[in-house]
């Protein structure tokens, strides 16, 4: 059973060097960043805050760093906003950071019409590049794209590429943004601090999403509903209840969706769809061997760019394709390590079906229509994929000759089916038939 970040706290999320991962450590009261086998790399004390209680869910939005804790006393939750600090910047340069650094916090406390219960959040960030190269002193930018930008929102700048400023940051505020020309004016005296290159990356928040566990009756119903809040007003913009947001346990957003954990399933929702639907669930493997139990997920990384989820969980199944039997086993110690699954459409099942029924013998010269389905992991029909069929005499079989399968391949139409025909043999004798549809390797 593979083994990876084997981390003591169930929380973890990608941060500013590549190739590392990140969690909050409650116990040390230090923030840690690992290799992907483990290894200790480096710590950082927190410092303006504690974690009051063992972080849920750590997610990074290319700048902060985003916890969500448990308030003292059962009073409700905070999502807490850090950095880790000091940072480079134009007046300090090529400064190794030294503490992670609380910077902001949305506390959630108990009210008559809600009790704040959660394990899951999410932050609303994109992620937009430079268009062209700028010195230091200019007060307006393009970028490669100003959607979800408003006037008042606070853009960070960087790290910068631009020689004599590598790796410096800096935070603008927008004064204007001109959708036509993509270009931004910011009000700061003096003007940029840094000097960038085209391609340098602008980081930007929106909203935080909450997955509460109850709904705003006041009672703790478990009915589950999904809570948005801007930032950094931070007021309520929308609620919905369902069973979609009932016992999440992880979540992220990546690019315009976000996705969550429900028992054995990751679920997806565009959040430029106006109704605010469900787009997409797939099936997780998080199903224990008395295939009843759900494996708990406690965080998530959804990479839509590298087309995976990483779900950090302390134990896994793992299935015995020879014999069907599942085995479900805990990771060393009761550590949390990750495991992957695609984003990506892959084909999940395929079936057969005939539509032609005979009594035996089936007279010579009657062909047989196969149909096949194939599905992916949404449930979905997955088009234009090639079915291979074959067919051959079963093991217990009498002597004779299969037949053949006219045409030997098809290519599934929008419903996901592919068709072919059993054209029996001149066999005389009773025969048993292996029929076997396959969609080939590349």
């Amino acid at each position: 059973m593979p083994e990876n970040i084997q981390l003591n706290d169930a929380n973890f999320s990608r941060g500013p060097d590549t190739g590392f991962y990140y969690s909050c450590s409650y116990g040390l009261q230090e923030f840690i960043q690992v290799e992907a086998d483990g290894s200790l790399v480096d710590s950082w004390p927190v410092s303006r805050s504690t974690f009051r209680n063992p972080v849920k869910e750590l997610h990074y939005d290319g700048t902060f760093f985003w916890t969500l804790e448990d308030l003292p006393s059962n009073l409700g939750i905070a999502i807490k906003k850090w950095r880790l600090y000091p940072h480079e910047t134009a007046a300090f340069p090529s400064v190794p950071p030294v503490e992670f650094r609380w910077q902001d916090e949305l506390t959630l406390v108990h009210r008559p019409s809600m009790r704040w219960s959660s394990n899951a959040f999410a932050v609303e960030h994109y992620h937009r590049t430079l268009a062209s190269s700028y010195l230091a002193g200019v007060s307006k930018i393009r970028l490669n794209d100003v959607s979800n930008i408003n006037v008042g929102d606070k853009l960070y700048l960087g790290p910068s590429t631009f020689g004599g400023f590598e790796g410096n940051e800096e935070e603008i505020t927008a004064f204007s943004v001109n959708t036509i020309t993509k270009d931004i004016t910011f009000t700061k005296l003096g003007g940029l601090e840094n000097s960038y290159d085209s391609g340098n990356v602008v980081d930007f928040v929106k909203t935080i999403f909450v997955f509460a566990d109850h709904s705003f009756t006041g009672a703790e119903d478990n009915q589950g509903t999904l809570v948005r809040f801007s930032y950094p007003d931070k007021y309520l913009v929308e609620a919905s209840s369902g069973g979609a947001f009932n016992s999440v346990t992880a979540a992220d957003f990546d690019e315009t969706t976000l996705a969550w954990v429900r028992a054995f399933q990751i679920m997806e929702l565009n959040i430029t769809n106006p109704t605010f639907d469900v787009t997409n669930s797939q099936q997780a493997n998080l199903m224990e061997d008395d295939k009843q139990s759900a494996i708990e997920v406690y965080d998530i990384i959804a990479d839509y760019g590298q087309n995976e989820y990483l779900k950090l969980q302390n134990r896994e199944t793992e299935e015995d394709l020879d014999t069907g039997t599942m085995t479900t086993t805990s990771y060393t110690n009761g550590k949390y390590s990750f495991q992957s699954q695609p984003t990506l459409p892959y084909v999940n099942s395929m079936s057969m079906s005939f539509n032609t029924r005979y009594t035996e013998p089936s007279p010579l010269g009657d062909d047989i229509e196969i149909i096949t389905e194939v599905r992916d992991q949404y449930n979905f029909p997955v088009f234009n994929e090639t079915v291979q069929w074959s067919v051959a005499l079963n093991a217990y079989s009498d002597p004779g000759t299969p037949g053949t399968m006219v045409p030997p391949s098809a290519i599934t139409n929008a419903s996901g089916i592919a068709t072919t025909t059993y054209v029996p043999s001149a066999t005389l004798t009773d025969i048993l038939l292996d029929v076997t549809a396959k969609i080939p390797q590349p």
